[in-house]
C-alpha cells in the first residue's frame, strides 16, 4: 500500500505547517479520495519517531475500517471501545468518541489526535478531546469542515489544509463520473419546520414517506440503472422499511440497515450489498460516513437536508470506482441538488464555514446530453455529436420520469431561491419581487408563506429558515 502523488502532497502541507506552529490542522479532501489511507501512513510516521498517536471516531464502521486500514502498513494498534480495557500503555490507540470520553482522567495525552470526520468536532463529546489534550497536535480530516448550521470548525483549529477537487479526481480515474437525474419541481417542502438547522423529520416523513412517491423510486430505479447496487437514503427507520419492502414487492431484492443491529449484522448487510444477494440497501444517516464499498452504483436520494456535508457525503458513497463501473448514478427524489448543487462544483472551503462555490465571470458549465447522457463541456456532445444551443432552453421530458439534471437551468434556480431566503421581511420581498416585475400580491404571498413569518420574526436578524416552494407531483419531472 503506498500513498498517491496527491496524498503525498497532502502531507508535506499539513508537515509544514506543524513547522510553522500550526497545532491544530484540518485536512479536507473528498469521500473517496483515501484520507484514511493518509492518517494511517502519517501515524505510522509517527509511530517511527517513537510518538503516540490517538485516532477517534464515532461509529463502529469507521473504526473498523481505520483498524484495517492501519494493519494494511504495518501499524500494530489497539482499540478502545465500550467493554475493553483502556490501553494505557499502547503507542496507537483507534478508540469510539464515546468511550474515550467516559475514560479521559485515565488516558495518558498523546503527542498526536487524528479526528476522524472533524465536521463533528463542535459537538460536546468531542470538545471535550480538545479541552483535556491541550498540549497535543490534531489533524482533523473530512470531505466537509462545516457544520448543519453552516458554522464553520475556527473555535477548533487553526490551519486548513485543500486536497485535491472532485472534478480532479473524477477526470484522472480516482472516482467515478456521477450522473445526475431529478424531478421538475419536488414535493412541497415549505410546510416542513426546520429544527436545529435541519427538516423535522417527522413532518419530512409526513411528506416524503408515501407510497406514491417510495413507489416512483423503484419505477425510476427500474428505468435508469436497473440492476446497479444502490443506498437509498431514507428519512427514518420506518421510511427505510417502507422503502424496502416497497422495492421487495417489484422483485427486487432489498434490506435495511439500522444503528440497532448488532456489529455482525450489520457487517453481513453490507456483505449481502457487495455480493449482490441483495440490490437496495435502505439507511437512515447510519452510511452516510465512513462507508467503503466500490461496487455501489447508485445513491437514492429520499431525505430533503439542509446539511451541505450531508448530501456530499451520501452522493460520495456511490463515487467510488470499481472495475466495470462507467459512472454513479444520483437519483434525487426531493431536491437536494437544487438545495447544494453537484458533488464536483468547486467550493471555497474556510474554517469560518458556510461554503461559498467557485464562480469566475462568463463561466462554462458542464451539461449532460440528452440524448446519449455524455457529460461535457460547450454546445456540441462529442459523444454523439449533437448540437445544442448556447443558452439554457427547456428540455421536453414525459411526465412521470427523472431526467438528467442540466447545470445552467440549476444553477439559475438556486439563485432564485437563494434571493428568497435572503428576504428577512415583507419589505425585503416586496423589493425583490418588484425588481422581478411580479404583481405587488406576490410579496405578500411568499412572506406570508415563510418561515420566518410563521414563527414571528419578522424583523432583519431573523435565522434561516427551509428554503423550497410549492411543487407538483413528486413524479413529474424535466432536466433542470
Amino acid at each position: 500500500m503506498e500513498l498517491r502523488h496527491y496524498q503525498t502532497d497532502c502531507v508535506t502541507k499539513l508537515r509544514d505547517g506543524y513547522r510553522l506552529g500550526k497545532r491544530r490542522q484540518v485536512l479536507v479532501s473528498p469521500t473517496g479520495s483515501g484520507k484514511t489511507v493518509l492518517f494511517s501512513f502519517i501515524t505510522k510516521s509517527s509511530l517511527d519517531r517513537g510518538q503516540r498517536t490517538l485516532i477517534m471516531a464515532h461509529r463502529a464502521e469507521i473504526l473498523a475500517q481505520i483498524s484495517k486500514t492501519l494493519t494494511g502498513v504495518g501499524v500494530h494498534h489497539r482499540m478502545l471501545r465500550a467493554g475493553m480495557p483502556t490501553p494505557v500503555n499502547s503507542p496507537v490507540v483507534v478508540a469510539s468518541v464515546g468511550t474515550l470520553c467516559r475514560r479521559l482522567k485515565e488516558f495518558p495525552e498523546p503527542d498526536l489526535v487524528i479526528v476522524d470526520e472533524c465536521h463533528h468536532s463542535a459537538a460536546s463529546t468531542w470538545a471535550s478531546v480538545f479541552a483535556q489534550f491541550s498540549k497535543a497536535r490534531f489533524l482533523g480530516v473530512t470531505a466537509t469542515p462545516e457544520r448543519l448550521d453552516g458554522q464553520g470548525l475556527g473555535l477548533f483549529y487553526d490551519a486548513l489544509v485543500r486536497g485535491p477537487e472532485v472534478q480532479w479526481l473524477i477526470d484522472n480515474g480516482f472516482l467515478a463520473k456521477p450522473r445526475y437525474f431529478g424531478p421538475k419541481t419536488v414535493v412541497d417542502t415549505s410546510v416542513i419546520h426546520t429544527v436545529a438547522g435541519e427538516f423535522n423529520r417527522k413532518e419530512s416523513a409526513g411528506v416524503f414517506d408515501k407510497p406514491t412517491i417510495t413507489g416512483d423510486a423503484v419505477e425510476q430505479y427500474r428505468r435508469i440503472c436497473n440492476g446497479k447496487t444502490a443506498i437509498a437514503f431514507c428519512i427514518s427507520i420506518e421510511h427505510c422499511n417502507h422503502v424496502a419492502e416497497q422495492f421487495r414487492a417489484s422483485g427486487i431484492p432489498a434490506g435495511v440497515i439500522d444503528g440497532s443491529m448488532s456489529d455482525e449484522e450489520r457487517a453481513r448487510m453490507v456483505s449481502d450489498l457487495a455480493a449482490g444477494r441483495i440490490l437496495i440497501l435502505c439507511s437512515c444517516e447510519l452510511v452516510s460516513e465512513g462507508f467503503d464499498l466500490p461496487s455501489v452504483g447508485a445513491a437514492i436520494l429520499l431525505r430533503p437536508t439542509h446539511s451541505l456535508a450531508l448530501h456530499l457525503q451520501q452522493i460520495g458513497r456511490s463515487l467510488r470506482p470499481a472495475n466495470g463501473k462507467e459512472c454513479a448514478y444520483i437519483l434525487d427524489h426531493v431536491g437536494n441538488c437544487m438545495r447544494h448543487g453537484f458533488a464536483e462544483e468547486e467550493r471555497e472551503w474556510s474554517l469560518d464555514g458556510h461554503a461559498a462555490k467557485k464562480r469566475k465571470e462568463q463561466a462554462i458549465f458542464p451539461r449532460q446530453c440528452k440524448k446519449c447522457f455524455a457529460m461535457f463541456m460547450g454546445p456540441k456532445c462529442p459523444s454523439c455529436g449533437l448540437q445544442y444551443e448556447t443558452k439554457a432552453r427547456e428540455v421536453e421530458q414525459v411526465s412521470g420520469d427523472l431526467a438528467p439534471i442540466d447545470p445552467l437551468k440549476l444553477a439559475a434556480i438556486r439563485l432564485r431561491k437563494t434571493e428568497e431566503r435572503g428576504c428577512m421581511s415583507l419589505e425585503d420581498f416586496q423589493k425583490l419581487g418588484a425588481a422581478r416585475g411580479y404583481k405587488p400580491g406576490w410579496a405578500y404571498w411568499r412572506w406570508k408563506n415563510s418561515w420566518r413569518y410563521s414563527r414571528g420574526t419578522p424583523n432583519k436578524t431573523a435565522s434561516h429558515g427551509n428554503a423550497e416552494e410549492v411543487g407538483v407531483q413528486a413524479g413529474e419531472a424535466h432536466a433542470y
